[in-house]
């Protein structure tokens, strides 16, 4: 189910595997996410045998350079839909069509699961960003605050960690 983009004819979507931490780690770093190899391997453990969770790769030559996180979410006050929790192009293939399919392929995951919406949260300084998101189909629904709480043993760099370095 893998077709070429424009450019890299060898760039193919796939789901992720655990052999992927390295690259995921890596591009996931252009986004400002300090995070190490090892907790993307150990958490690629968990979340590829869930059956609400998928996380698929743009791969050129082996390599992953992009990679989108969607999750089957449901509120009280809402039907089911999927929730991208990332989406990540490497900064050098950018502009070249890979991130519209990783969103196409998330929007076909969640109609196959009877999920008729897909939703998204994107940091406010990211206005490219915002602008890829709406040249895609995206409507911005609205700026809110995000909010968070450590309880049990977890450190203050858990908070951290959800908050990017954007310049």
């Amino acid at each position: 189910m893998s077709t070429p983009t424009r450019g890299h004819a060898d760039v193919t979507i796939r789901s992720a595997q655990p052999s992927d931490a390295e690259a995921i780690a890596e591009v996931t770093k252009q986004l400002g996410y300090s995070t190490e190899p090892t907790a993307v391997a150990g958490r690629l453990s968990r979340l590829l045998t869930r059956g609400d969770q998928q996380l698929l790769v743009a791969d050129h030559r082996g390599r992953a350079i992009g990679w989108i996180h969607m999750v089957i979410t449901e509120y009280i006050e809402a039907d089911a839909f999927v929730a991208i929790g990332g989406l990540v192009v490497d900064r050098e293939y950018r502009k070249q069509g890979i991130g519209h399919r990783l969103l196409t392929r998330a929007e076909e995951w969640a109609a196959q699961r009877g999920c008729s919406l897909v939703r998204l949260s994107s940091d406010v300084k990211r206005v490219e960003a915002h602008g890829f998101y709406e040249r895609a189909g995206y409507t911005n629904l609205k700026t809110q605050y995000a909010f968070a709480k450590r309880v049990g043993w977890v450190g203050p760099e858990a908070l951290r960690a959800l908050v990017p370095d954007v310049t």
